[in-house]
């Protein structure tokens, strides 16, 4: 149910946020917990003169850096909470937006950094900037358990960016004699990711990726989970390396598995086919009717628009 609660969620465009893979299921969310007015940058001014409310501001991080003066300017002391799917590009060296927040908490009136890794929103914390781990999650319509596990024609496939970390475990599991099935996710509208996640027995992939951060080491695989739960979601056992913070999106995800050395996989994947049926299916079928009845995206929406 819709609260009473007034909120202005501003995005760099209505086109961007309704075709975003992430973004229009958060924006469901959001529209049934509270009275949304979802407002593209380009018309701040107008949707400022319909009455004062707070903003839930999901800018990507590059257009809050840009139009940062712009905004405060518009804004003024209106209260604000940040939410940002990639919070690390606002600290890594090397990157173009690093210090971004604390420029935007010191020209807004920012009540929280919502970031979606535990272990940023610490971090966060840490630099004396209020913070507030919200998940990533997927809607309760986008979960399916079939086909069953013996219907799908690939057993061990990745969908997504074939960065270079990815490529090195690629290139270790054939050196292993594990072939991956790749494909290119990039183009693939999100339902079509989704069809095509059904096909596969075992989603795998990597998140070996050190930063730098004030020239000290940090690494992504203490980040990005989603990829997991969303393959999860569409019936699939998952596999990626161990990181920090796991279990914040995990528990309870009883397919979704890890691995510390690519040593490992060859025999993770014959424990899975040496398995009863039955007992294979169960666990798919328990971890996909708790990811859908969990339904987080509500969870962020509440603690988004909690001002």
């Amino acid at each position: 149910m819709t609260s009473s609660q007034r909120v202005l969620h501003l995005v760099d465009s209505i086109e961007y946020v309704e075709s975003n893979c992430f973004q229009h299921q958060l924006l469901k969310a959001l529209r049934s917990v509270a009275q949304v007015e979802t407002c593209a940058l380009s018309a701040l001014d107008r949707a400022l003169d319909m009455g004062p409310r707070p903003v839930v501001c999901c800018l990507k991080q590059r257009t809050l850096h840009r139009e940062l003066d712009r905004i405060a300017d518009q804004l003024g002391d209106t209260p604000v909470v940040i939410y940002d799917q990639d919070p690390w590009h606002a600290f890594m060296d090397d990157s173009l937006y690093k210090g971004v927040y604390q420029q935007a908490a010191a020209k807004l009136n920012v009540k929280a950094f919502a970031v979606t890794t535990q272990l940023w929103a610490d971090h966060i914390a840490k630099q004396g900037l209020p913070s507030r781990f919200v998940r990533m999650w997927v809607l309760p319509e986008y979960c399916a358990r079939t086909p069953v596990y013996e219907d799908r024609p690939i057993r061990l496939g990745f969908i997504g960016s074939l960065h270079p970390h990815r490529q090195r475990l690629f290139d270790r599991l054939d050196e292993l004699d594990v072939q991956v099935n790749v494909q290119s996710g990039n183009a693939l509208p999100y339902r079509d990711y989704l069809k095509a996640l059904s096909n596969i027995r075992v989603f795998i992939h990597t998140e070996d990726n050190g930063i730098f951060v004030d020239k000290q080491p940090m690494n992504l695989a203490d980040a990005l989970w989603i990829k997991d739960i969303e393959a999860a979601a569409r019936g699939c056992f998952t596999l990626r390396n161990r990181g920090k913070g796991s279990e914040t999106y995990y528990e309870g995800a009883n397919t979704c598995l890890l691995y510390d050395s690519v040593d490992e996989i060859p025999g993770i994947l014959e424990g899975l086919e040496r398995m009863q049926k039955n007992e294979r299916q169960s666990l798919i079928n328990g971890t996909v009717d708790y990811i859908q009845r969990s339904d987080r995206w509500q969870e962020t929406a509440q603690a988004l628009t909690t001002f």
